[in-house]
């Protein structure tokens, strides 16, 4: 079996070729077989075939192809040529199978003969040679890929034309190989070897003046393409003809592509110097040397990036130090990015890895192809490791790539250079431990050691930017009597903490304003706007829309480029990704946002934003059927979340909270601080119901004090009725019944003042239910049926069901089992209808006692896991536990008090977790009743006994009657309680 590169890609078997398939079928074929018997790994192979569009199924395509070739070989007679190797493939083909094997062995050959002066006999070897060329190497093939794997071997077959000119030339043959030479010469008109040939043969077959005359047109395109004159080797051919001498035949070509005077391609060691102590990423480091260090592979491109002052330079650096010896013919550097940011030409970046290659500035061509030509001839048979460094662009990279198998490209950027195919490193700041030891490093591990507290406070001041460690360390070690924790103490206040931060000429301020001065305009104004007015520790992308005051999708790519330069850090979310700025980049981003942006900008996009958290909170309440009732204050906000974001946003509204509580919190406080009571009070009653769903009763108190503090003082009547009646509910669940109380009667005072019918149904239920729990129950009555009337006059469905939920409660704790049964049925219909969960969840739970006080304990439990399911949907764990709580008294009376106990020990803990102490009391009270049964009367006391101390401190009496018969029926006879 012969394989044939040469020309088209052929294989041939028995002397008939061999269907090759489909045309990403040859690809892979002619990927592995330019690198065989070399691994070509899986990344290789999906940058042949597909370039920068790879789809998502790309590695099982692969795998995929290369079981097709397989069975292609194996139906000619080689069935295991391919061999799988970590993570690529091997082909390991016969030796001389390969025409291109059989070319380089044939050209190798005849150079030796022609050193030896054995003209004729490489003159044959030679053509040989050269008829194994049936056209340009991987003809055909328009990938990125053959491009470069057929650089060399068409370099190496016009080096052995060469070759053959001078033998032709020695032996006296000219005439044979001037059409040859005219053919060649006019195909490369800037290649002074050919050139020199043809005016020898020229002259020696007596025309002179031709030969003259392809001087003379070299001569302009040296000067015309390359702003150079020509080369020795042709000068000297020119002055022999001029004389009228014989021109003498050019020596032999060198192996290597000739280039222009003055260039003298050597091993050159441009890196800048490695980082003394290198501290961290060993992953990563592991990782990218693994790429790096084995440079007779395919060539490879390495894109190292990450924030700005990350270390991107640093680790690149080492690791060009760390590869050198796999890459022996050089390793070159240059910056592609001015000092002001802006990007390197292309042409420039040339002139310098030109100038590095030994190419004097006076023979450097003037343009860019001409340039970039050179390059990659100087570059071509060799391994040379090329690091660009703060590179914008694929664009700006690609040129550079190195063109032959063996080389290397290392890139570093703050972008994700979007377009290049390439290995990628992303480095985040540092772990605390990383940055302690880089802090170590620069001011000594003995200084660390002393004060390990203060250098713990630094480090996590300066984020674990390595470059902000890296800059403290610095100043403390040009101090070396100063204490850590001084500059811990001046790293403290934001507002100077990037002043502290630089020393001589290095400043992370500096680094990102580099960074910043990069964006296009809509990607600064972002920037600098959320790192003013970002609520909480992360954000999703509808919040920049707000910001910008643009549409989502324009804010989607506003959002692409920030997080291509890092500044802003992705993470995954429940509704969609989310975003967050480093802490010294938020920092640098608000001085710029009060710097370049006006107070009434500024005003009006966080009116936006507060809008957006606004509508957004008002959709998900009404949504979820919450857990808790009370009316919500409606606001139009001034600007909302378009409909298609916010449905996908709330698919899951009780998840959007607890994602957002942070946010809705900071939003609240801000509203309120600007004295904006409407709005505040708007956003604080909508978030109250997922407080109580979430159980989080500071953060509901929080937001509730400081909004009612500031409604009193701007007299917003309205504002502070809604949440004097929340915070009654709040300290009602908490058993502060006296506050409760008194919040309750303020809330009906203003709602009757403010003739709001809602608010003073649900402070009327608000009281009726304190009065229940204080067992005064013709009161609770008389309000709950006040309260119950009004709802039913206004329609309020979840009011009607409220009320009849507590005087429900009223009549069973007077024992009057049917009537109380009938009022939690009526509640059940009503918060049904009214998509009232936490309604449902009441009446399911009463109506469940109802049937445990009348012994039907069997047919309790259904009500009771109902009721614990909506629990569940609603991510209130209180609510589960009071229906867990109960399923766990069944238990108990149902003879399985073991498992009844660890049922109620569950509850107990989240209720103490929450300071939730009815819940508690009345989990002790069960608990009791499963130690009697289990046959410890002395743990059944001590719990009652602890029951009885909390019913007495909320003044509970009902449950305080309850208790003490629990205790009487202890020493009396065995069996449950209560």
């Amino acid at each position: 079996m012969r394989f044939r590169i040469l020309g088209q890609l052929e294989i041939v078997a028995d002397g008939r070729p061999v269907p090759l398939g489909s045309p990403k079928q040859r690809t892979l074929l002619a990927a592995l077989l330019v690198d065989h018997g070399r691994l070509v790994t899986v990344d290789r192979l999906v940058d042949a075939l597909w370039e920068d569009r790879p789809p998502a199924t790309c590695r099982a395509q692969i795998h995929a192809h290369v079981s097709t070739l397989r069975r292609l070989l194996a139906a000619g007679g080689q069935p295991d040529l391919v061999d799988t190797v970590a993570d690529g493939y091997v082909l390991r083909i016969p030796a001389g199978s390969l025409d291109l094997d059989t070319f380089d062995e044939q050209a190798r050959q005849a150079r030796q003969l022609a050193g030896r002066g054995r003209h004729a006999d490489a003159i044959v070897l030679l053509r040989a040679a050269l008829a194994l060329w049936r056209g340009p190497a991987l003809d055909g093939f328009t990938a990125r890929f053959a491009r470069q794997a057929a650089a060399g071997p068409d370099r190496r077959r016009l080096h052995a034309a060469e070759l053959l000119a001078a033998a032709h030339l020695a032996t006296g043959r000219e005439a044979e190989i001037v059409p040859e030479l005219a053919a060649l010469s006019a195909g490369h008109p800037l290649h002074e070897g050919l050139r020199a040939q043809l005016m020898t043969a020229l002259h020696a077959t007596g025309r002179t003046a031709e030969a003259l005359a392809a001087f003379r047109e070299g001569h302009r395109l040296a000067a015309t393409e390359l702003g150079i004159e020509p080369g020795e080797r042709l000068r000297t051919v020119h002055e022999a003809i001029l004389r009228g001498l014989p021109a003498a035949p050019p020596k032999a070509p060198p192996a290597a592509p000739p280039v222009p005077a003055g260039a003298t391609p050597v091993p050159r060691f441009q890196l800048p110097g490695d980082v003394a102590a290198f501290v961290g990423r060993a992953d990563e480091r592991a990782a990218a040397l693994g790429r790096l260090g084995t440079a007779q592979s395919a060539p490879v491109t390495l894109l190292v990036t990450g924030p700005a002052g990350v270390g991107k330079t640093a680790f690149a650096t080492h690791l060009a130090h760390r590869c050198r010896p796999s890459y022996p013919d050089g390793q070159l550097y240059v910056s592609l990015r001015h000092a002001d940011a802006t990007p390197v030409p292309v042409r420039d970046a040339l002139g310098t890895l030109l100038r590095g290659l030994g190419v004097a500035s006076s023979v450097l061509p003037a343009d860019e192809p001409a340039r970039l030509d050179l390059y990659r001839t100087l570059l071509a048979d060799r391994r040379v490791l090329v690091l660009l460094d703060d590179a914008v662009s694929a664009a700006q990279v690609r040129p550079l790539l190195p063109p032959v198998a063996g080389s290397a490209l290392l890139v570093t950027s703050r972008s994700a250079v979007a377009g290049l195919a390439a290995y990628r490193v992303v480095l985040a700041p540092f772990s605390g431990p990383e940055a302690l030891e880089l802090l170590a490093a620069t001011v000594g591990p003995e200084r660390v050691a002393a004060e390990r507290p203060a250098a713990e406070r630094i480090v996590r001041r300066c984020g674990h930017l390595p470059l902000a460690v890296q800059i403290a360390g610095a100043r403390l070690a040009a101090g070396p009597h100063r204490p850590l924790a001084d500059l811990a103490d001046a790293l403290r206040d934001q507002r100077r903490r990037l002043d502290e931060l630089a020393v001589s000429d290095v400043a992370v301020r500096a680094t990102l304003a580099s960074t910043d001065q990069g964006l296009s305009a809509p990607a600064r104004r972002a920037y600098h706007l959320l790192s003013l007015a970002m609520p909480g520790d992360d954000i999703a992308s509808w919040t920049v829309a707000a910001l910008l005051g643009v549409p989502p999708r324009r804010a989607e790519l506003v959002v692409d480029e920030l997080v291509d330069v890092h500044l802003l850090i992705p993470a995954a979310g429940p509704a969609g990704p989310r975003y967050r700025l480093h802490a010294l980049v938020r920092l640098y981003g608000r001085e710029q946002a009060r710097r370049h942006h006006d107070g009434a900008d500024l005003s009006a996009a966080t009116d936006r934003l507060h809008g957006g958290y606004l509508g957004l909170a008002q959709r998900a309440v009404a949504r979820t059927g919450g857990a808790f009732f009370a009316p919500v204050l409606r606001r139009d906000p001034v600007w909302t979340v378009p409909e298609p974001v916010a449905r996908r946003v709330l698919a899951d509204p009780v998840a959007w909270f607890e994602t957002e509580r942070q946010a809705l919190v900071t939003v609240t406080g801000r509203l309120a601080a600007d004295g904006r009571t409407g709005p505040a009070a708007a956003l604080a009653t909508s978030i109250a119901a997922f407080f109580e769903s979430g159980n989080h009763f500071d953060d509901w108190r929080t937001t509730h004090d400081r909004v009612l503090a500031a409604a009193r003082r701007a007299g917003d009547r309205t504002a502070t009725m809604a949440m004097l009646r929340d915070l009654g509910e709040l300290h009602t669940i908490q058993d502060r019944y006296r506050r409760a109380g008194a919040c309750y009667q303020e809330a009906l005072g203003y709602a009757r003042e403010l003739g709001d019918r809602g608010y003073e149904s649900a402070a009327l239920a608000g009281l009726g239910h304190l009065d229940r729990l204080l067992a005064r129950y013709d009161s609770a009555v008389a309000d709950l049926a006040r309260a119950r009337r009004i709802s039913r006059r206004d329609g309020n469905r979840a009011g009607v069901a409220y009320a009849e939920y507590g005087l429900g409660l009223v009549l069973m704790e007077r024992r009057q089992w049917r009537r109380a049964d009938r009022r939690f049925r009526e509640c059940l219909t009503q918060s049904r209808a009214a998509k009232w969960l936490g309604g449902e969840a009441r009446a399911l739970r009463c109506l469940g006692q109802v049937r445990r006080h009348q012994g039907r304990y069997a047919s309790a439990v259904p009500y009771f896991e109902r009721a614990r399911r909506i629990g569940v949907r609603l991510g209130d764990r209180l609510a589960e536990s009071y229906a867990e709580q109960w399923l766990g008294d069944l238990s108990i009376r149902l003879g399985e008090p073991e498992r009844g106990a660890a049922m109620l020990r569950r509850c107990l803990s989240v209720y103490q977790a929450r300071g939730q102490r009815f819940g508690e009391a009345a989990t002790l009270h069960s608990l009791a009743a499963a130690a009697r049964a289990l046959g410890e009367p002395g743990q059944a006391s001590g719990h009652l006994h602890q029951a009885l101390r909390i019913w007495e401190r909320i003044d509970a009496p009902y449950w305080l009657a309850e208790t003490r018969r629990a205790l009487a029926a202890l020493t009396d006879q065995p069996g449950p309680a209560g």
